[in-house]
């Protein structure tokens, strides 16, 4: 995770950091060691590496809250499928395989990608418990036609907050351009954004954990894991996840669309019908706690 040279009493206390954002128990035989608080560069370091990822992936479906998602959302995801006529779906963020399970399900053939190995390993295995089979690729979203041809796609969903793991416009935007190149004239792709520029211009509030959210939309768990901002900019969001039952933390860096910058990508990426929803009702709600928008190829 990270390069050390220490001793091994330093050794020791740099396991104890490394358990303390892990929120393991530590009993080192050096002696008394003075507990390391994380500084925010550690944490982003820690954010990124396979050990973080897997524990977020052992968590995630306590904090995805799976049932209150699909009560949550009121069949839009399936409708707006129907809606479209889709058939063929790739879910390029299958995650833990929450939305792909659900849609396997109902009878769509699911084409499905996870870049990070711990929930795709996760996925596999929630995928296996229900009965299921699924192949998923291991793509960057900007390299999707290495497996995926042009126009073999009904529709493409990106849910979950996805896009925003993507960091900079050039890249969102060719990841875009990736979901339309893979679409059939007249697919869809459908991609859910939180809404940040709510969080932005509210983020002493959202910091000191205040900031009104539902609960009831995407991610419904907030009884089984505590989400927390530890730190808000207009470049980058850090949250920290701790198990209720486990105390077990992870953490998570997102890039956050501004109000309207969402949107402007997806034109430029050459959707030209654009409908936005907020908490899944038609239109633009300010006090939203998600966007979704349905755009056609």
């Amino acid at each position: 995770m990270w390069e050390v040279k220490l001793n091994e009493f330093h050794f020791a206390k740099f396991s104890c950091y490394r358990n303390k954002l892990l929120q393991i128990d530590c009993n080192a035989d050096f002696g008394t060691i003075e507990a390391v608080e994380p500084d925010l560069k550690e944490i982003e370091k820690f954010a990124e590496s396979a050990e973080n990822s897997k524990v977020r992936a052992d968590l995630w479906g306590d904090f995805v809250g799976w049932d209150n998602r699909r009560r949550g959302e009121n069949g839009w995801l399936f409708n707006q499928l129907k809606n479209y006529s889709a058939k063929k779906v790739l879910d390029v963020a299958v995650g833990d395989g929450v939305d792909t399970i659900f849609l396997l399900k109902q009878g769509f053939e699911v084409n499905c990608n996870e870049f990070d190995s711990a929930f795709r390993e996760k996925a596999k295995e929630n995928v296996q418990r229900e009965g299921l089979v699924i192949a998923p690729t291991v793509l960057d979203w900007r390299n999707l036609d290495e497996e995926y041809l042009p126009a073999s796609q009904d529709a493409v969903i990106c849910m979950g907050n996805s896009l925003t793991c993507l960091e900079g416009e050039d890249n969102q935007l060719l990841a875009l351009g990736q979901f339309h190149r893979v679409l059939a004239s007249g697919g869809v792709l459908l991609v859910d954004e939180r809404n940040y520029q709510k969080i932005l211009d509210n983020r002493e509030a959202a910091i000191a954990g205040t900031l009104d959210s539902t609960g009831k939309y995407l991610y419904t768990g907030t009884n089984r894991v505590r989400a927390r901002f530890i730190s808000i900019s207009d470049q980058l969001i850090l949250i920290e996840y701790t198990h209720q039952g486990t105390a077990r933390k992870a953490y998570y860096k997102v890039f956050p669309f501004k109000k309207g910058e969402l949107e402007t990508l997806l034109k430029e990426a050459g959707f030209s019908q654009i409908t936005k929803f907020s908490d899944y009702e038609e239109g633009d709600n300010p006090d939203a706690d998600f966007y979704q928008y349905v755009c056609v190829r």
